[in-house]
């Protein structure tokens, strides 16, 4: 059975999200946290289905949900998420 876990950093990330988003729209936090986690689900079935950001970090993968990156390390049996960001912010920055 895949499974799929948040680390500290993007379980922050996940609260910073959606408390920014349900100040002005609480139906669309929840949306997209609801979507952020059916997402997950579905790669961690399928750990290397998402695009390689190895120049950010050995086997780090990623992938989108509407505006937001979740990178993640594959393993055995699912997926470990590192951080769920912005995908208009400085990736560099963010990974040097």
């Amino acid at each position: 059975m895949s499974n799929y876990s948040f680390s500290d950093a993007a379980i922050q990330d996940l609260d910073e999200i959606c408390e920014y988003i349900a100040r002005s729209n609480p139906s669309a936090a929840s949306k997209l946290f609801d979507a952020i986690r059916q997402k997950c689900k579905l790669v961690a079935s399928f750990p290397n289905m998402g695009k390689s950001y190895e120049m950010f970090s050995p086997r780090l993968r990623g992938f989108t949900v509407d505006d937001y990156i979740i990178f993640y390390y594959p393993r055995e049996d699912g997926i470990d998420i590192a951080r769920v960001v912005s995908g208009y912010r400085d990736l560099e920055s963010l990974f040097s």
